[in-house]
């Protein structure tokens, strides 16, 4: 970690995943992308209507080119142009360019011309959002953007996956561009999860990336739901898929729009 009290070390703010994004799948390469999209098309399996599906947050588009040769019409979204240039090439390695529509925009206001069948927000996408208001204005968006009956699936991280994973880690990344160093603690009283992308640029000069995630229990989610548009929801647990309970380190909140 460079000393961040030398006069002669400069350290620059930069835009999330504006520097990380070429990085972002060896840091996720623990993910399992197959068993989330199996679980996903496993809650809407009984309903043969399902033709096209949003990926909002969707990263480099992991989950995105998987839905895409499972056979649905795939617009994904994300904030970061810089990720939504990862996602572009693994659409054009997969030859999938007609099967899946890119764009750049804000999950809360992100306009489109006709409905989806399916929404998904994965990837701890929610808990990006600062507040439960900012969620409840992309669980409202998210209402309007739906055909009656659609889906939406996202998943919630828990204050206990937080202390389990969050408090206090550390790692160091280096390839022939450089890599970075991750910094990432978590604090109980506020629920923020902030993590630290440092990129060295030369020996004083350092990019700075910050991620912070805002973790919710139980009844935050719960509140959540009864505060949307949805009047058909369920909580699960992400790892059995039973009921959520207060040991459940990620959930999977199911909503349709009945």
């Amino acid at each position: 970690m460079p000393k961040k009290k030398d006069p002669e070390i400069q350290f620059h703010s930069i835009e999330p995943y504006s520097r990380l994004a070429p990085y972002y799948d060896d840091l996720m390469d623990y993910i399992d992308y197959d068993l989330w999209v199996e679980d996903v098309l496993e809650f809407i399996k009984d309903d043969a209507t399902v033709k096209n599906l949003l990926d909002v947050s969707c990263g480099t588009g992991s989950m995105a080119v998987r839905f895409a040769r499972a056979g649905l019409k795939v617009t994904a979204v994300d904030l970061s142009p810089e990720m939504i240039d990862q996602a572009r090439k693994k659409v054009d390695a997969d030859n999938l360019t007609q099967s899946i529509t890119l764009a750049v925009g804000d999950m809360r206001e992100i306009a489109f011309s006709e409905p989806f069948d399916v929404i998904i927000n994965l990837h701890d996408g929610m808990n990006y959002l600062p507040n439960s208001e900012s969620a409840g204005q992309f669980l409202t968006h998210a209402y309007e953007l739906l055909r009656p009956n659609g889906w939406l699936v996202v998943d919630v991280v828990t204050p206990l996956l937080c202390e389990t994973h969050f408090k206090g880690y550390r790692e160091i990344f280096t390839d022939e561009s450089g890599g970075y160093e991750r910094e990432t603690n978590y604090d109980s009283q506020s629920r923020e999860a902030l993590t630290k992308f440092i990129f060295e640029v030369s020996p004083t000069e350092y990019l700075v990336e910050e991620h912070r995630q805002q973790a919710y229990d139980l009844s935050d989610v719960r509140q959540m739901c009864e505060n949307s548009p949805f009047n058909a929801w369920k909580i699960l647990d992400d790892e059995d898929l039973s009921e959520a309970n207060a040991s459940s380190e990620r959930f999977y909140v199911i909503f349709r729009k009945t």
